[in-house]
């Protein structure tokens, strides 16, 4: 018998022992600090804000850096409504008003006040006055307004062994109507184990057992209507963009503000003339005539595949090259391909661009050239033939700046500075309080302002707007052209001459459509195996057409 209870005295031991060390961790980490008292004044302001000061009086059973103080300021209320309450920290101080340092860094939905200084300890008893202001957090029903606060918060992981708080509202009279409740535990519970009271028209409220880690404190206080003033919508607009959380939303539309006023400043063109004249032929620069890359290039501000293809045609008009279309059939399929001859070397006639463009169809001197070679090789040169381009508009005084590289600068600039910006908000999102992803979402937007406003940045001189105005005089007679006046001109080469002007400024089907029943004749540098037997202009532009779209893949 003896023997007996000696094995269930040691395996009471045993279950003893084993149960201290499933709880050691929890007892262990809440012996670093108790909180003996947690005292919460609370005023509600006449504007519905609320001045909260907190005195949280500690006992550390071993030396510390601080505490943390957590506070929700968002959360989803019943009616599964998120509800955002503004938190500003005003002061963090000891019993004895004496600054403590702090920094509030912000986790999710919750605010986090870490007191302390990581060169010094604290140990024994410590207090903590916690001063701070929010919004957004009364209540306004139909019969009476209400504050439903948790005085306390259920993170803490350690014992409140005294909790209180006392609500004043400001402008109350102390014979007035109130509302007063509170609960205990932890998050959702109804428990009462607490007192609550009025007293000189003040709710006062008291725990009636100390609070194990996890647990809190939370009072309601209700009022009569007409002492506190509902926010207007303006301040509730605020509350929900939250900007003290949310200023870095702001990054983009600040960056917007400063490249629009770049944009005013230096991308806006100069005034042009009142009204566009219809012009009938193309324009000229210091007594030459602009080609049609170049009458092409300062419409848009840019050197693009049509530029290119409107230039080859011209070349041909001009005599230079021939274009040959080829057909080879393969079964019942046919596929189609174009060979590029070239009739003579490039002189003076050309433009600096168009003999550029000669070498680079023609390489080593060669005398033509497929086009479906072209696909693989050709992409090369278009970086030296647009330098060529817009190098030359610079000269006669049409930008500037090459259009290409005002975009190219403030492509750079948004991509660099997106770029490190969004790594040096990673960086420091610790510091700032902010999550990297508001980082990321914030710098990217404002990273693409400045590159899309970048497109727009490009801008002509004076006389590069007098020179675009007359471009839209005469785009105007191409794509206008009447068929009476046309007739009257007599001029029987007057399609295949200003074609290629056509195409820069993408008109050419209307400009083959003005001279449906007009003779004209037909082009000798356009070589078809069908021929070009009862010329037709639309027929020859939308075989045209697609010539040059294969010449533009390429």
């Amino acid at each position: 018998m003896a023997r007996r209870i000696d094995i269930i005295k040691r395996l009471f031991f045993i279950e003893a022992f084993l149960l201290f060390l499933c709880i050691l961790p929890i007892t262990a980490r809440a012996e670093y600090f108790t909180i003996e008292s947690f005292h919460s004044d609370i005023t509600v302001n006449r504007d519905s804000s609320i001045l909260v000061t907190e005195r949280i009086e500690t006992r550390f059973q071993k030396p510390r850096h601080g505490i943390y103080r957590d506070i929700p300021f968002r959360f989803t209320d019943d009616l599964g409504k998120t509800v955002v309450t503004p938190i500003e920290v005003l002061s963090v101080t000891d019993e004895k008003e004496r600054p403590r340092k702090y920094k509030v860094m912000r986790y999710g939905s919750t605010l986090r006040i870490r007191i302390g200084s990581a060169e010094r300890y604290v140990r024994g008893r410590q207090t903590y006055l916690i001063t701070y202001r929010v919004d957004n957090a009364v209540l306004f029903f139909d019969d009476h307004d209400e504050l439903y606060w948790n005085v306390t918060g259920d993170g803490w992981r350690t014992i409140i062994r005294r909790a209180s708080a006392n609500v004043f509202v400001e402008g109350i009279k102390e014979s007035g109507d109130f509302w007063v409740d509170c609960f205990t535990g932890r998050y959702g519970s109804k428990e009462k184990s607490c007192t609550s009271e009025v007293r000189g028209g003040m709710g006062r409220f008291l725990t009636g057992r100390p609070l194990s880690p996890g647990e809190g404190l939370t009072v309601a206080f209700g009022w009569e209507k007409g002492i506190v003033n509902p926010p207007s919508a303006l301040r509730v607009l605020l509350w929900r963009l939250n900007l003290r959380e949310n200023w870095v939303f702001i990054i983009p539309f600040i960056v917007f503000g400063i490249m629009f006023s770049l944009w005013r400043q230096k991308g806006r063109d100069p005034s042009p003339p009142v009204s566009v004249t219809v012009q009938y032929n193309p324009p000229e620069v210091d007594g030459r005539v602009l080609s049609p890359a170049e009458v092409g290039t300062i419409t848009d501000e840019k050197m693009d595949p049509r530029d290119i293809t409107a230039s080859i045609v011209n070349l041909a008009v001009k005599g230079f090259i021939q274009i040959e279309e080829q057909e080879e059939k393969i079964l019942i399929f046919s596929k189609k391909d174009y060979y590029l001859k070239k009739l003579k070397p490039p002189d003076d006639t050309l433009t600096q661009f168009e003999r550029d463009l000669m070498v680079a169809l023609f390489p080593g001197g060669s005398e033509g050239r497929m086009v479906s070679d072209m696909k693989n090789s050709f992409y090369r040169k278009i970086k030296d033939l647009r330098e060529s381009l817009n190098s030359n508009l610079v000269r006669l005084g049409i930008f500037n700046t090459p259009p290409y590289k005002v975009r190219r600068r403030y492509s750079l600039i948004g991509a660099i500075g997106g770029f490190l910006g969004i790594w040096a908000g990673i960086f420091f999102s610790v510091i700032l309080g902010l999550p990297p992803f508001k980082i990321f979402l914030s710098l990217v937007p404002a990273a693409l302002v400045v590159i899309i406003f970048g497109r727009f940045m490009p801008a002509k001189t004076r006389k590069g707007v007098r020179i675009y105005t007359a471009i839209r005089g005469f785009e105007e007679f191409l794509s206008r052209a009447e068929k009476d006046r046309l007739e009257r001109m007599a001029d029987k080469n007057m399609f295949e001459r200003f074609l290629p002007y056509a195409i820069a400024l993408d008109v050419s089907d209307r400009w083959a459509e003005a001279f449906e029943g007009i003779y004209q004749e037909p082009p000798r540098w356009y070589v078809s195996p069908y021929g070009m037997r009862g010329f037709n202009p639309v027929v020859f532009n939308s075989s045209l057409n697609s010539s040059l779209s294969d010449i533009g893949k390429a």
